[in-house]
């Protein structure tokens, strides 16, 4: 049941939608639900990284539109400190479009390099330019990370798809604890009461 979730075409419209929402204000990646979809075919996997992509051109769109305002409201998202922003900004003032490549490995989430470009009225076209390979890179790694595993664990992921959606989710839970402390470390605490 959980395989035909995961490769059905609902699950390619829910990537969109999470792009979306990422790229706005949620703050959970999509590389969770590509990953899981990647888990039961990398080829599906591949296509769960492009309409996730889509979703955050939309995104990133529609944060670049509110400029000023939607800057102004970053740090009520969690995970966003004013640290983060100052820091986005000075990089993307020293390494142009290239700073929204390096977002991921800097752990400085999209939505804050298109809410400073809005700000700063840099092109909209240049964004959404920007942002496909900005955004792809990492969805395809998580896919085919997660694809990988998917052929070599094949049997046991189809049989025991219970148990791998609770360590995978596990995964995740690791991975945003570990993410939200070197945040607190490089930034400072970044909570939505600041």
């Amino acid at each position: 049941m959980l395989r035909a979730a995961a490769r059905s075409q609902a699950a390619l419209l829910l990537c969109t939608v999470w792009g979306y929402s990422e790229a706005t204000r949620f703050y959970v990646v999509p590389d969770v639900l590509v990953g899981w979809i990647a888990l039961h075919g990398i080829r599906r996997g591949a296509l769960a990284s492009l309409w996730a992509t889509a979703g955050a051109v939309l995104g990133g769109f529609a944060v670049h539109a509110e400029g000023r305002a939607r800057r102004a409201r970053l740090t009520e998202i969690p995970g966003i400190s004013q640290a983060m922003v100052e820091d986005a900004s000075a990089k993307l003032t020293r390494d142009g479009w290239w700073a929204l490549l390096r977002g991921p490995l800097d752990g400085i989430p999209y939505k804050v390099y298109a809410a400073e470009a809005g700000a700063r009225q840099l092109p909209a076209g240049d964004l959404v330019a920007w942002t496909v390979p900005a955004r792809l890179w990492r969805f395809l790694a998580v896919a085919l990370g997660a694809g990988a595993v998917g052929v070599v664990f094949r049997d046991r992921v189809r049989t025991r798809e219970g148990a791998w959606l609770a360590g995978y989710l596990v995964f995740w839970a690791v991975t945003y604890a570990r993410y939200f402390a070197r945040l607190d470390r490089t930034y400072g605490r970044a909570a939505p009461d600041e």
